[in-house]
């Protein structure tokens, strides 16, 4: 799992979904977007749009993101918008068997990026197929 931060809290984003990390200083704002729209961003000739995790998961965009991870979507880039990324670990322990810690990087919750970001990228024709 590729882990990352949103707020306080720790992900861990299975590494088939994660084609590789970039900087969010590229990110380019789309006026009058919707608050899970971060940006767009231009990853080697194609233009990516980023969504943001913090949106995504509690309503409120985050104040920064660190790092945007480029999650593949069958033929398709989605970049997702995190606060930071911190590295790669193997979870061998189910979510219900890590100990508490005041630490959230001691406590990671798996998560299917794709399937979170994928329903805010089709339009509504394509959500009723």
């Amino acid at each position: 799992m590729l882990v990352v931060a949103s707020d306080r809290d720790a992900f861990g984003i299975p590494v088939e979904q994660v084609r590789e990390v970039i900087r969010s200083a590229a990110l380019r704002r789309v006026p009058g977007s919707p608050p899970v729209l971060r940006g767009i961003v231009n990853v080697r000739g194609g233009i990516v749009t980023v969504l943001d995790l913090q949106a995504l998961l509690s309503g409120e965009r985050a104040v920064t993101a660190g790092s945007v991870v480029l999650l593949e979507y069958g033929s398709r880039l989605i970049g997702l918008a995190v606060h930071a990324v911190h590295d790669v670990r193997v979870l061998d322990a189910p979510l219900e068997s890590q100990p508490e810690s005041e630490s959230a990087l001691d406590r990671i919750v798996p998560l299917d990026a794709v399937a979170l970001c994928a329903r805010h990228l089709h339009s509504a024709d394509e959500r009723e197929r």
